[in-house]
């Protein structure tokens, strides 16, 4: 099956219709997507930062409560963004900032599973002003500087538009 033909199957599916022949289908997502944003980038961005060093009154073993609401907030912008894709593939597929923002998400899901494996979350110090070891911080920084990617990257798939769009 070549490239054109899945991606006229998802752009022909009950997926896309449901998307599309929906009233308030698309406006809903797009809610849906703004929400799952906030909660992944807020939640995300606060932990980051302190763990590179902002803010070293918040005790680094707080934060973890806030480890679940990124993880709601990425399954909603992975679902919202699945059925976008479906809704036009032909559109989404060959621009280049929604390739970029899906690589820099797949490179911070990478550096997610890292910073959960590398760290040891049980000996997490509750005691105020102590930093992480370089190597968190590092991870951390690196977390910042990708999501921050997505959210620029997602913001400029529609000016990229027709930009590369021949059908492969």
């Amino acid at each position: 099956m070549s490239v054109n033909q899945i991606l006229s199957w998802m752009g022909e599916s009950s997926v896309a219709h449901f998307v599309l022949d929906n009233a308030w289908g698309f406006t809903a997502l797009e809610t849906l997507h703004f929400i799952g944003l906030i909660l992944l980038a807020g939640s995300i961005f606060v932990v980051d930062l302190r763990f590179v060093g902002v803010a070293p009154a918040i005790s680094l073993r707080s934060l973890i409560p806030l480890l679940p609401v990124s993880m709601l907030g990425f399954a909603i912008n992975l679902t919202t963004g699945i059925l976008f894709f479906f809704s036009d593939p032909f559109t989404y597929y060959p621009n280049l900032a929604f390739r970029l923002k899906m690589l820099a998400v797949l490179l911070a899901g990478c550096n997610a599973l890292w910073f959960k494996f590398a760290l040891d979350w049980k000996n997490l110090s509750d005691v105020p002003g102590q930093n992480a070891r370089t190597s968190i911080r590092w991870v951390a920084g690196l977390s910042l500087v990708l999501w921050a990617s997505v959210i620029v990257l997602g913001r400029m798939i529609p000016y990229f538009e027709g930009i590369g769009s021949g059908h492969e």
